[in-house]
């Protein structure tokens, strides 16, 4: 009686179409589609309000870029690629690559810092038909992601105002119990042992400094960098992933990101 799978077309808010459209791909009727632009409504106003600036980017980027953030090498196996006028192109699994070549597409000074982009970005990601489940795991979905570009003496303040921005979230729509994982890296992984020691670090330090209790959940980190996952428990105590925050000093390396520094020297943001 409380399952969404249920409710969500008894009530007309959403439907899958698995024969016709295809399994995992959420189909919003009318009164679904009102509550899902009072959350995005929501999701804008509070981005906005804590300084975020909004941006939207391209559903399909070219492999080139992929390959570029590693994704192609790491996350292939989840994603979408076809074929245009001889070149490979991706269905977008992530929004990360589109907002790093935002932030790069002029040379930035530390006075701009932190930059913080986000996006109501649709991806879509090949998830293997068993894992399927409603509205919780899905092969395309809309998710609020933002990226900050920040300085390495910024870094720990604005993972604490994300922690702080997302428990205020949940609260904002009823949900108190969750549990909070720091999953390291994983055996697939690029950059440097001194990077993901250092991005460790700064995610485990703002935990403890928020006096957030948390497990560790080894090697399931991003394959750029490690992350803090908080899971939403649902009434039956089955955790879902919800919020995830992941520390990133590999992209800005592969991208070759910058920012002039109060001295004048570039350096490379976070």
């Amino acid at each position: 009686k409380r399952d969404h799978r249920k409710l969500g077309p008894q009530l007309g808010y959403f439907d899958i179409y698995h024969d016709e459209a295809g399994s995992g791909l959420v189909f919003y009727h009318p009164k679904g589609a009102v509550l899902r632009r009072i959350i995005e409504d929501y999701e804008k106003d509070e981005h906005l309000k804590r300084g975020y600036q909004m941006v939207i980017t391209p559903h399909i980027m070219q492999q080139e870029l992929w390959k570029t953030s590693g994704h192609y090498d790491f996350y292939r196996q989840n994603m979408y690629t076809f074929q245009i006028e001889n070149k490979e192109f991706v269905l977008k699994p992530m929004n990360c690559p589109g907002h790093i070549l935002i932030y790069k597409s002029k040379m930035r000074s530390y006075r701009e810092l932190p930059v913080r982009l986000f996006e109501l970005g649709t991806v879509y990601r090949h998830e293997k038909s068993g894992v399927l489940h409603g509205l919780l795991r899905v092969r395309g979905f809309t998710q609020d992601d933002a990226h900050i570009f920040c300085s390495g003496e910024q870094l720990k303040d604005e993972i604490k105002k994300v922690l702080d921005f997302v428990f205020a979230a949940m609260k904002d729509f009823g949900f108190m119990d969750a549990a909070i994982e720091l999953s390291t890296r994983p055996k697939d992984s690029i950059g440097s042992d001194d990077d993901w020691d250092r991005a460790t670090s700064a995610l485990e330090d703002s935990l403890k400094e928020k006096g957030l209790e948390y497990e560790i959940n080894s090697g399931d980190g991003a394959f750029y960098g490690p992350k803090i996952d908080i899971k939403l428990k649902d009434a039956l105590k089955r955790k879902w992933q919800c919020a995830t925050i992941q520390c990133d000093f590999a992209l800005p390396a592969r991208f070759d990101l910058k920012y002039i520094d109060s001295e004048g020297k570039e350096k490379q943001p976070v």
